[in-house]
């Protein structure tokens, strides 16, 4: 099994548990995801703490409401976010970072 691999993506208002293939199972808010985003508008916008800081702080005055969400492959998830960025693709290896370092384990 691989920790990897995305196996369910439940979506409420405000955050979304997401189950991997490994069983584990993390709720994650949507802010957490948003700030996190690899696309190139948003990464250079996380190349230091200021700009994080900033960045979230900018994704926080805007109305975050819960993302379509659209699986790309075998390997990630698009995101569309109703203020905001589209573009990005996130990665199940990258979600599961993002999880594991922000996210809080639920069963």
């Amino acid at each position: 099994m691989s920790r990897n691999i995305l196996t369910e993506f439940e979506r409420s208002d405000e955050y979304c548990i997401m189950r991997f293939e490994d069983g584990h199972s993390f709720r994650l808010s949507y802010l957490k995801i948003r700030s996190n985003c690899q696309c190139a508008k948003c990464k250079p916008r996380q190349e230091n703490e200021q700009r994080r800081i900033e960045f979230e702080e900018e994704i926080l005055r805007l109305r975050l409401e819960k993302p379509k969400a659209t699986p790309v492959g075998r390997y990630g998830v698009q995101l569309e976010w109703p203020t905001g960025c589209s573009s990005g693709i996130h990665s199940f290896s990258h979600l599961r970072e993002i999880c594991e370092s922000h996210g809080t384990k639920s069963e």
